[in-house]
């Protein structure tokens, strides 16, 4: 299957989404309640599922026109060597419902155990897919059985965790409203919501809700913004200034320089 230029590696290691294993050379996920197997041979992907070819590109945004994406945000010099270092790097566009859930479990906890929580709940409230996989639950799921959330090890993140849950499924949240929104409104509206600060909000906004111009903010993301472009402060103000810096498609400039402190971090773990 063509996906367009792509890099499963770097596209599904890269920390924006929790549900996919590389094993044996192949990358193993669930997308939309489906198994999903890919191997990347050269230029072409080799697709194992029931899903429909309109479904798997559309998860990973094969209407990008990354020519013109990269083009713009390549124009600052250390976003340009890394769009040539993480060649083939995209973003996905995850389910809004999903993705938020599982931003929401991802407070102050690191990557191992934001997947390890996202399991748990996937086996407690999910459907069996196969003897090892399980779809993420729906909110109705959650509500028929949330006296057993306390079971998943979400810690405090357990009763914001339902309460989610909750609120999407009485229509408290619209998910396809965010996605027409402008970007300001809809971080707005999603910190509305325990649980969604200005961190997770961004990174709702980019990797669910089509808001390109997001700019997810994290400790290792204000060191780079400080020590390379001199700017600090408030998480509004540095938002603030990436976004214009960079443009409306900074959130694809934010993952490249993610996913290359990502990568320098791993590095010194390595050695120690």
């Amino acid at each position: 299957m063509d996906l367009g230029e792509i890099d499963l590696d770097h596209t599904l290691s890269c920390g924006q989404a929790f549900r996919w294993r590389k094993q044996e050379g192949r990358w193993k996920g669930i997308v939309a309640g489906k198994e999903i197997v890919l191997e990347q041979m050269g230029e072409e992907i080799d697709v194992q599922t029931s899903l429909s070819d309109r479904a798997i590109c559309d998860y990973f945004r094969c209407g990008d026109d990354t020519e013109d994406i990269f083009a713009e945000i390549g124009k600052d010099g250390y976003v340009a060597k890394l769009l040539r270092q993480y060649r083939g790097l995209r973003l996905l566009r995850q389910d809004p419902w999903e993705c938020s859930t599982s931003y929401i479990l991802a407070t102050y906890a690191n990557v191992p155990r934001i997947i390890q929580m996202v399991e748990r709940v996937c086996r407690t409230f999910g459907d069996q897919l196969s003897e090892e996989t399980y779809s993420f639950p729906t909110p109705e799921q959650i509500l028929k059985k949330s006296d057993q959330a306390g079971t998943c090890g979400l810690g405090y993140r357990c009763e914001r965790f339902v309460e989610f849950a909750r609120c999407v499924h009485e229509g408290e949240v619209d998910f396809e409203s965010l996605k027409r929104a402008d970007y300001l409104e809809c971080v707005n509206e999603l910190s509305h919501f325990d649980g969604i600060g200005n961190k997770v909000a961004d990174c709702v906004a980019i990797f669910s809700l089509d808001q390109l111009e997001a700019f997810p903010i994290d400790v290792r993301i204000g060191r780079v913004l400080e020590q390379r472009y001199g700017i600090e402060g408030s998480y509004r103000k540095t938002s603030a200034w990436a976004r214009q810096h960079f443009g409306r498609y900074a959130g694809y400039a934010q993952e490249y320089i993610y996913y290359d402190q990502d990568a320098k971090n791993r590095k010194v773990s390595d050695r120690r």
